[in-house]
């Protein structure tokens, strides 16, 4: 039986699991972005630099991949706005990593092409946000950004690089979901969307003001469903969980601090993107050291007493004490939205959900890198 590169993946990150395991990192190396979605979750206003140097970010990457990480990924911001890109590009790739790109493609150019034609990455992938320029610059608020992103896309299909497409969906562009696939559909390029829009990193509500309603979530995910049976062609949503389940009693039942954790632009590791808190400064601090603080927050136990303790839906719901925390102040809490998605999605009645055990509290980014 041959083996794809996804089984691949899935039996390293489950050893890995076992044995609590680094071997995926997300870096973003830039929080600055040419663009200006409604629901962007980077902080810019108070995540001012000095951002990492070029070396700073070799050293790290020299850190990441002697503590055995084989999965790379570059965020932003977009990637491309360093101009050092390359640079730190190329230095990845020498240290044998699998690099893969976030981008939103607007600032590909034939260099950049031609850079990925001639050194692959394992993959990237690219934001869509609408399928014409109405829909795209409803989003980006940027006049002219649809275009660019049209030929990164196509720069990128020619120079032969793996490819993939993939959306948020929001009030933005959930009437728009039949487009969004026809798009990659037709240039046959994988599509991905997520249903999940996140409050800031710095606990800013404003993205949330664009999620879709939880009965929506359902419509959205039933369109895709219907539209996968009509033409045999890779579609799937971020994030799905597994069936319903007992799952574990630790505070967190994902990869987060497990297999997998993230570092930002100010060099800052956490165990989570979305929830950067508690931090550590990965050119400060021996990895040993942060990796067992890691470990040691994501395995506490779920308190008793939360609301999501003892729910056999934990392992299956979009709520994690990441998005919690955004929410509520506190990563025992709950995200209600999260629950009401989930509770529509498997047709089980909404839970009531007492406002006063619930506290909304927006934290300072200060917070995320002491």
């Amino acid at each position: 039986m041959t083996l794809t590169i996804e089984g691949f993946r899935d039996r390293v990150i489950d050893q890995a699991r076992s044995q609590r395991h680094p071997v995926s990192c997300l870096f973003e190396l830039t929080p600055v972005c040419n663009l200006r979605c409604h629901f962007c979750y980077v902080a810019l206003d108070p995540y001012a630099g000095p951002y990492l140097t070029t070396a700073e970010v070799c050293r790290i990457i020299d850190i990441i991949e002697r503590a055995g990480v084989l999965w790379l990924t570059f965020t932003g911001g977009e990637v491309f706005s360093r101009r050092d890109f390359p640079e730190i590009y190329a230095y990845a790739k020498r240290k044998g990593l699998l690099v893969t790109i976030f981008t939103n493609a607007t600032m590909v150019n034939e260099r950049i092409a031609a850079m990925l034609r001639e050194d692959p990455p394992f993959s990237v992938e690219v934001s869509i946000y609408g399928a014409d320029a109405e829909h795209y610059e409803g989003t980006t608020q940027i006049p002219g950004s649809f275009k660019r992103f049209d030929r990164g896309v196509r720069l990128l299909q020619e120079a032969g690089v793996p490819l993939l497409l993939k959306s948020p969906i929001t009030t933005l562009n959930a009437d728009h979901v039949p487009e969004l696939i026809a798009y990659a559909h037709d240039r046959g390029i994988p599509f991905r969307y997520d249903t999940s829009v996140d409050a800031r990193h710095d606990g800013g509500k404003e993205p949330t003001l664009y999620r879709i309603s939880a009965r929506k979530v359902k419509a959205v995910r039933q369109e895709i469903e219907e539209l996968k049976t009509q033409q045999p062609w890779p579609l799937a949503e971020c994030g799905v969980g597994p069936p319903p389940g007992e799952g574990t009693r630790e505070l967190y039942t994902c990869g987060a601090g497990r297999t997998a954790f993230f570092i930002d632009a100010l060099g800052q590791a956490s165990h989570c993107v979305i929830d950067r808190d508690p931090s550590f400064p990965i050119l400060a601090r021996p990895w040993d050291d942060l990796w067992q603080a890691m470990g040691e927050w994501v395995t506490q136990p779920l308190p008793d007493e939360a609301p999501c303790s003892g729910c056999n839906l934990r392992s299956a719901c979009h709520n994690c004490p990441a998005r919690s925390r955004l929410a509520t102040g506190s990563p025992y809490l709950k995200d209600t939205y999260q629950c009401d998605v989930t509770h529509e999605w498997y047709g089980l009645p909404p839970l009531a959900h007492p406002a006063d055990n619930y506290r909304a509290a927006a934290r300072q980014l200060g917070a995320c890198t002491t």
